[in-house]
């Protein structure tokens, strides 16, 4: 095949040899790196192409077309007529790595492709290919389902999410060295002068329940002045967030073993006096499960209704380990007297099957259908066909039970509420959620640890229905969970956003806090409020 720079060479006239080889023209770049760029890329696609959920003929084709694209929209360029007709050429292995680097060369060192930005650009771009929802990710998509980013602290900052904060660690991790630069172009910046994605000031845009942020009363919102004794500058932003995100740890001389360093960080928050926190870099299991209030020794009290023994719980991202977390709560209202549960999954944003199923199962018979799986290649993903309830369950498959939802319950709260609905084990309150049914995985992506998350299945509601909400999806088609008849609550979105907002202050409500918030009245959430009106008459029916 005649590549796009053998042709761009063909139809350039001929020059006299100079003497002495020439230096390259700015915005040269090496086809050797240029190749090392394309067979990375063309790696991961045929990876996908084998794992997508849709097989699609000439899909590795159809994937570097679309890396192609991504490449170009990173740059704000439309794509050459010429280079679409090389791609319409290429059908081999070698020639779509070919064409693919003759793309990247002809790109030369536009400041959106050095580093690591040509990958992230390619691969992400896989996305108009297969979904919005497959693409690069942090290592840690491994680790937990509700941390992106933390600095082993608890917080998130505005500004360093997704691919830009993923690009700062890979890019951050080659300049210490951790990685090589595989697959790079252009120089590697010092760690120190890499730009902050946090910006000016350090805004504190989420705190991580159970984190050691949490414990210490930071709220979303705080502003972080000062970071280690010096102030946070536009001149000094980059070396301080170097320093914050590449937590480090020191040698305890008396255990001999490493221990996390302590960081010291001022906060602001509006009009009060700044306070400090000496927050440790250490490992820590975010919190998911909550329920009323927090006891003096930092668990949660679960009974909401004490007269009529209704239990509370609420559950966020579907953790690793959640299920041994909610086992304990039932637990503790078992020894309450909790004679019904309101089970509350308005912000769950989805998560883990393994724990999702066991939850759901605690609350099912023996044999029940909690989902069905659809893969496109069953043996590759290690499951198919029905899950149902795991061994040991059931142990309260008589309570009575309500369970919230609403337009940002997603994912493994929507499994979870179709597998109790579906087998008449609840009744549902609120609004309709949001129609996910996508089943992940995540693939290695071949350079610095990072990971490409590729949709491998659907899952749908035991009764068969589709639970996936589609582009061209109508609100009278199959999506989602809708609530039970005549238990919708009808709501704002404002409503709804300040309800989320109240909801996530009291989940950080630190134990030693006696502070009264907003949420601590159920009466002021129309969709408790729906639930406790409904299970306090039909517990009053049974006596």
């Amino acid at each position: 095949m005649t590549g796009i720079i053998t042709l761009t060479l063909l139809l350039t006239p001929a020059a006299p040899v100079p003497a002495t080889p020439p230096k390259p023209v700015a915005g040269y770049v090496d086809r050797n790196q240029a190749l090392q760029f394309s067979r990375l890329v063309y790696q991961l696609a045929e990876q996908v192409a084998v794992n997508y959920v849709i097989e699609k003929k000439n899909h590795q084709k159809e994937l570097i077309e679309a890396a192609v694209r991504g490449l170009y929209d990173e740059t704000g360029q439309a794509i050459p007529d010429n280079v679409k007709a090389a791609l319409a050429r290429s059908n081999s292995a070698v020639e779509l790595v070919d064409t693919l680097a003759d793309v990247r060369i002809l790109l030369g060192d536009h400041p959106n492709l050095t580093g690591a930005k040509s990958l992230f650009a390619a691969m992400n771009g896989f996305k108009h290919a297969t979904d919005q929802i497959c693409g690069l990710y942090s290592p840690r998509i491994n680790a937990f389902a509700s941390v992106d980013q933390d600095f082993g602290v608890g917080i998130e900052l505005e500004g360093v999410v997704g691919t830009r904060w993923t690009l700062y660690q890979v890019e951050q991790g080659v300049a210490l060295g951790r990685f090589g630069a595989i697959g790079w172009f252009g120089p590697v910046v010092k760690a120190d002068a890499l730009p902050s994605p946090a910006g000016v000031p350090w805004k504190v845009k989420r705190v991580i329940p159970g984190s050691p942020a949490q414990r210490a009363g930071v709220k979303p919102g705080d502003v972080i002045t000062s970071f280690n004794g010096s102030e946070i500058t536009a001149e000094t932003a980059n070396r301080l967030f170097s320093q914050l995100a590449n937590p480090t740890q020191i040698f305890d001389p008396a255990t001999g073993r490493m221990m996390p360093q302590e960081r010291r960080f001022i906060f602001r928050r509006g009009e009060e006096k700044p306070f400090t926190a000496n927050l440790k870099s250490e490992a820590y299991t975010p919190e998911s499960a909550f329920g009323v209030f927090r006891t003096a020794d930092d668990k949660w009290d679960c009974m909401l209704d004490r007269k009529n023994k209704i239990g509370y719980i609420r559950l966020g991202p579907i953790e690793t380990g959640l299920d041994r977390k909610f086992a304990d709560l039932m637990s503790e209202l078992t020894k309450q007297g909790c004679r019904a549960l309101i089970l509350d999954l308005r912000w769950c944003p989805g998560g883990y099957v393994d724990p999702g199923t066991q939850i759901a199962g605690m609350f099912l018979k023996d044999g029940s259908v909690i989902a069905k799986m659809e893969y496109r290649n069953a043996a590759l993903a290690g499951s198919a066909g029905e899950i149902h309830t795991p061994p040991g369950g059931g142990q309260y498959s008589n309570m009575p039970l309500v369970v919230l939802v609403g337009n940002e319950t997603t994912g493994g709260g929507e499994l979870i509420t179709s597998a109790l609905r579906d087998n008449d084990r609840c009744v549902v309150v609120g609004q309709r959620t949001v129609g996910r049914a996508s089943i992940q995985n995540v693939r290695d992506a071949g350079f610095a640890g990072v990971q490409f998350r590729i949709t491998t299945g659907t899952s749908l509601r035991p009764n068969g229905k589709n639970r996936q909400r589609k582009p061209d999806s109508q609100p009278t088609d199959e999506w989602g969970i809708r609530p039970d008849d005549g238990l919708e609550v009808p709501i704002t979105a404002d409503k709804s956003a300040e309800l989320r907002r109240q909801a996530d202050l009291h989940s950080l409500r630190p134990a030693d806090s006696r502070e009264a918030l907003p949420f601590d009245d159920a009466d002021a959430d129309p969709y408790r409020l729906a639930a406790l009106k409904y299970l306090r008459k039909k517990l009053d029916g049974k006596k």
